[in-house]
């Protein structure tokens, strides 16, 4: 009798579990004979991106996965992502049964006019080719192709069916003479968002962004980009004689991003690509919030590799900043993850009344979030006048302490700067409370420690300083 209810309750309990997990299929969506794995879950849980498979066909891009063969916009499947909780929270879906998948597939188009060009915001999902170098001094005022529709980055997943999702090929091609006068939303430049798409080898001359607005992240490539783990974002572009002219008034807390490639990237990979110009910023106000500005990119979590920059970065703040206001500045990126094999030139210059703002300035990076940084150099000089404290590194401005705890929650031991070169002679002038360290603003700091013990530890090998 023992025997029996035994065998019943397992029989049960099996029963009980399979009713409670879903299978989700996926389907290629065109006659072949590769086959994807099923995968089971747990019904009302979000598939990880680990399920996501990325399959190829000869001709063809792939598009993502949706919910119908049709594949609309509106039926793309969102899958978990594993940055934070805050994300999966609301940017994910849940499976609430079982189901198929459908892989969507796009054919190339051809780009040879400006017309063809603008064209892209009708279609955000394509596969497009530019044929030919392209003079946009003609539009007075460009409208970024693709908009953001929310206040921060962990928005309501919807929003990013409104950013460019495709692929954007320039094949070694010029897009000369953007021009933004005026911003369509709070987002500037060619593309206003990208979420898992591409762009390569493409260049840009004479780009033009000036002009007056309240809080922007303003850059000739992307506003702001989100991308999967892994999947690169921009390769092979070279953008040169940027002018970036703005000003902005910092009334409420908020966050302003400056940058010479794309103002926000979360996820993805930066990957050989080169940037020069000038940038000239006028911060009025003192509502408090964060200011990022890089050549490269500004709040950034993501891996940049052998990339170069020279730009000559002109900073004022014209009132004193009040409040909690911090501004991250770096010869290559204002804050980064993992950065590698990179080189930094030119000049950053930070002026204006004294005040409450803390500075952080690095040569390469402003604020070390919770990576690496290895086989870098910096020839940026820096100078700040008339501030009240002011961290400079020749390499890395600060280690972010709050990051790094976020870090050790993902996985990340230790952060290491290696192998990196410093050629440079900071200045201060009337700073009330200025640092400098030679590879890193504070020094190397003691190990952290969070409420659920020991967390991330920082490690500067093999770095070199030279006073110019």
């Amino acid at each position: 009798m023992r025997s029996i209810f035994i065998l019943v309750f397992f029989l049960l309990n099996t029963l009980v579990s399979f009713a409670q997990s879903s299978t989700v299929s996926f389907n290629l969506n065109y006659e072949s004979e590769q086959e994807i794995e099923p995968v089971i879950v747990k019904t009302g849980s979000i598939l990880p991106d680990e399920a996501k498979s990325y399959p190829v066909r000869e001709g063809y891009r792939f598009g993502g996965w949706y919910t119908t063969p049709e594949c609309r916009p509106e039926q793309e499947w969102r899958f978990g992502n594993n940055a934070s909780f805050f994300v999966q929270a609301t940017d994910s879906m849940k499976v609430e049964k079982s189901m198929t998948l459908y892989a969507k597939w796009v054919s190339p188009k051809h780009i040879w006019t400006v017309a063809e060009l603008d064209a892209i915001r009708e279609d955000l999902y394509g596969w497009y080719v530019l044929e030919n170098d392209l003079d946009l001094s003609g539009i007075a005022n460009w409208e970024p192709i693709g908009c953001y529709e929310a206040d921060y980055e962990f928005a309501p997943a919807e929003w990013w069916r409104h950013a460019f999702k495709g692929i954007f090929d320039g094949q070694g091609h010029t897009i000369k003479g953007l021009r933004i006068t005026e911003l369509h939303g709070d987002k500037a430049g060619l593309f206003g968002t990208m979420a898992d798409g591409e762009i390569l080898n493409l260049n840009m001359e004479d780009s033009q962004l000036v002009f007056t607005a309240e809080r922007p992240y303003v850059a000739p490539l992307v506003g702001i980009i989100k991308q999967d783990k892994g999947v690169a974002a921009v390769r092979n572009c070279r953008i040169t004689g940027t002018l970036i002219r703005v000003k902005t008034s910092n009334t409420d807390a908020t966050f302003h991003s400056f940058t010479g490639l794309c103002g926000g990237i979360w996820g993805g990979i930066l990957e050989n690509n080169s940037v020069s110009g000038t940038m000239d910023i006028e911060i009025a106000g003192n509502g408090g919030g964060e200011l990022y500005v890089g050549a490269y990119a500004g709040e950034a979590y993501n891996d940049t590799r052998n990339c170069t920059s020279d730009f000559d970065i002109s900073i004022r703040f014209v009132q004193p900043q009040s409040g909690e206001y911090k501004a991250y500045i770096g010869g290559l990126q204002a804050s980064a993850t993992n950065v590698e094999n990179c080189k930094a030139a030119g000049n950053i210059r930070v002026s204006g009344e004294s005040g409450s703002q803390q500075l952080f300035v690095g040569g390469l990076v402003g604020s070390e979030r919770y990576g690496c940084i290895s086989r870098c150099t910096s020839t940026v000089q820096v100078a700040v006048c008339d501030g009240g404290f002011a961290q400079i590194g020749g390499i890395v401005g600060e280690f972010n302490a709050t990051y790094g705890v976020m870090g050790s929650a993902f996985g990340v031991t230790t952060t290491r700067v290696s192998d990196c070169a410093y050629v440079g002679t900071p200045v201060f002038r009337n700073v009330a409370k200025p640092v400098f360290g030679e590879i890193a603003g504070g020094g190397e700091p003691a190990p952290l420690t969070s409420f659920w013990g020991p967390s991330m530890s920082y490690k500067i090998e093999n770095c070199v300083y030279k006073n110019r």
